[in-house]
This record gives C-alpha cells, sequence and structure tokens, in this order.
C-alpha cells in the first residue's frame, strides 16, 4: 500500500485528492494547521479514519516541521496543496501574506523531503493558472495559455500596486519559480509535478466553516450558489472563462504520482472552456433546482474575451478524460441544496 503525505488536507481540492488516494489503495496522511480541522474532516468522512491520519502543521514555512514528520514517517508521495488563499481581506502586506508563504512554503516541504525522506518517489504540487495570468483582456488576447506561459508582472511590480489579487497571483508564480529552482540546483531523488489549473468547479466534501452549511463555502463554490439563489437577476460577467472539474484535477494529482512522463514538469491541465451563461445553462437542466429563478441571460458574456488554454501534454501524458459541464454543474448544484437545507 503506498504510503502518501497531503498538505492542507482540509481545503475544497485537498478533500477530493484524499477521496481519489484512498481510492486507488493508498495510505493517506494529512496535514492541517489545527488539530479541530483533522476531527472535522474524520467527523464528516467516517469511512476514511482506517486509511486516513492526521498531523498539524501550524506553519507550513517551518521546515522543521516537515523535518520531524519525515523523519517519523516513510512515505512514497508527497502531494502538496497548503498555499496562502485570496480569502482574508486582512491579508494585504505583498512580501509578509503573499510572497514569503508562497516560496518558503514550498521551499520548506522541499529541502525537507530531499534531506529526510529518500524513499520518496515523486511530488504532486497544487499550483494555479495564476502563475501564467491574471485573466486580463491583454494576458488573455496576447496568446494562448500554455505550460510555458509565466505571469508578466515582476515581484517590484506587484508590491507597487498593492493589490491583493494581484499580490496573490505574483505569490503564485514567485512559489513556483522557487520549486523550479529548486529541483534545477539540487537535482532531487523525487519527481515534481506541478499542475495550473483555471476555475475548479465541483461539488464541497470538505468540512465547512459556521455551521457546515453554505456560510462557509470557498470562492468557486460560492459562484455556482450565487447563481441559483437569487443572488443575480442577471448572469454577472465571467472571471475567466476556463475550468476543471475537481474530481478530475484529484485524478491528474494521483495518476501524476506514478507517471514519469510528467516528472518535473509544469503543467496546465484540463482547459475546457465555459462562459457564465454557459453554467446558467447547465444549471437549468437540474431537476433539483426546479422553481428557482436563475438570472436571465444579458449579453454580458459576450464581452468575454476566449481563452484558450493548451493543455493536451498533460491531459494526454495522464490519459485523462472529463466530466461534462452539465455533469459537474447537477453535481455541484445537488450538494449546494443539500448544504443549503442545514441551515
Amino acid at each position: 500500500m503506498p504510503s502518501t503525505l497531503l498538505t492542507g488536507a482540509n481545503s475544497f481540492v485537498a478533500a477530493h485528492i484524499i477521496n481519489a488516494l484512498i481510492r486507488d489503495g493508498h495510505h493517506v496522511t494529512g496535514t492541517v494547521r489545527r488539530a479541530s480541522a483533522g476531527d472535522e474532516i474524520l467527523a464528516l468522512h467516517p469511512e476514511w479514519k482506517d486509511s486516513l491520519d492526521i498531523v498539524v502543521v501550524e506553519d507550513i514555512t517551518d521546515q522543521s516541521a516537515w523535518d520531524t514528520i519525515f523523519t517519523d514517517n516513510k512515505f512514497d508521495h508527497v502531494v502538496h496543496v497548503a498555499a496562502p488563499l485570496l480569502d482574508n481581506p486582512a491579508n494585504t502586506d505583498y512580501d509578509k501574506h503573499f510572497l514569503q508563504p508562497s516560496v518558503e512554503g514550498n521551499l520548506a516541504l522541499l529541502r525537507s523531503a530531499h534531506l529526510h525522506a529518500p524513499g520518496l518517489k515523486s511530488i504532486a504540487v497544487t499550483g494555479s493558472i495564476n502563475a501564467s495570468t491574471t485573466g486580463s483582456p491583454a494576458e488573455l488576447t496576447a496568446g494562448p495559455i500554455t505550460s510555458s506561459t509565466w505571469l508578466p508582472i515582476s515581484q517590484e511590480e506587484a508590491r507597487a500596486m498593492n493589490n491583493a489579487y494581484i499580490s496573490y497571483c505574483s505569490g503564485k508564480k514567485e512559489g513556483e519559480l522557487a520549486i523550479w529552482d529548486f529541483v534545477k540546483t539540487q537535482t532531487p531523488h523525487f519527481g515534481v509535478t506541478v499542475f495550473l489549473p483555471a476555475l475548479i468547479f465541483g461539488p464541497p466534501i470538505e468540512p465547512l466553516s459556521g455551521k457546515g452549511g453554505v456560510e462557509g463555502l470557498h470562492y468557486s463554490a460560492n459562484v455556482i450558489y450565487q447563481l441559483i439563489n437569487g443572488s443575480n437577476a442577471t448572469v454577472p460577467a465571467t472571471t475567466f472563462p476556463s475550468y476543471i472539474d475537481v474530481r478530475d484535477l484529484a485524478d491528474a494529482h494521483v495518476k501524476a504520482l506514478t507517471e514519469p512522463k510528467v516528472a518535473n514538469k509544469r503543467l496546465t491541465i484540463g482547459g475546457q472552456s465555459m462562459t457564465y451563461t454557459d453554467l446558467v445553462r447547465a444549471l437549468k437542466g437540474v431537476k433539483e433546482l426546479e422553481g428557482r429563478k436563475m438570472p436571465e441571460e444579458s449579453g454580458e458574456d459576450k464581452k468575454v474575451t476566449p481563452a484558450k488554454v493548451e493543455a493536451d501534454e498533460g491531459n494526454e501524458a495522464l490519459n485523462m478524460t472529463f466530466r461534462t459541464l452539465e455533469e459537474t454543474m447537477r453535481d455541484t448544484a445537488v450538494r449546494l441544496v443539500e448544504l443549503e437545507r442545514r441551515g
């Protein structure tokens, strides 16, 4: 049975990766910042209790915490999901809240694995397409987004802009550059794969804050919820015209752990195109949403700059198949309605 370390275990993406790893026969050790988060995971998913252990890492930039984990355990693989998020309005300092934790959060883990995990075979990292683009019309029309595309904003420019979203995107870029510099200079004994997903949709199966209902939804789930709860009279503007189903992304992470073709590569993944009008049209076909007033089509999406995300390399190397937009929206909506009923 493969033994796999997964960081940031209580997140949206991580919950689906845990599910995929266990389904594939892995024993998983998941890290969380607080012990209560681990309790919440196992309370929500008691079916995982025999295959999931929880350890606390309060600060992902603290290499000594990873040293302890790697010396106390023998892992075959690592899936690195933990990273700074754009979810706290108090995070306004580029260096303190975005750059430093993005870079050091990656390097602390890599350094420790290199020193203390001689049997480690591979690390799969959940990156972001924001390391390649902010999604601005100028960037989207500059050409297709590929695995070689990098965000055209320097640290100095991001610092001067003093904008949380730009700081987040720059942090993703700089954190990933740090990974590739480590791979180049240290030539670790394990392979590293970094995925660059766009918007990630799908049913939330992670523990939610608050009462456990819709109050604690993460960004992408909230995007869908606001399309079905009456928040919008008309279809809002599309924030980014490409997505992947979270379950497909989870499968990609698991496949990458044992696929030599993707070792030491950054990969766009999925790359399905969509607009928010497409989301609404798919949601209108969900029977569990019958009777709800959906946003009216406004023509706003005619202004959307088409985004071509070239993801063939990763999709083909990992032999990926993808859920349809209709399946993704149906499963997400059904789960959101269930959470909504909890109050």
